[in-house]
């Protein structure tokens, strides 16, 4: 594997772990204030 294939590597992970960890942040934070709310 030379540099290029790491890079590629690298920026498909970041791009995986962005695209679940982002919206799993903003639902729970929906879910965290909806609660507060009805409680």
């Amino acid at each position: 594997m030379d540099t290029l294939d790491l890079a590629r590597w690298q920026f498909a992970i970041t791009t995986v772990y962005h695209f679940f960890f982002v919206p799993v942040t903003i639902s729970l934070v929906a879910i965290t204030a909806g609660l507060q709310t009805a409680w």
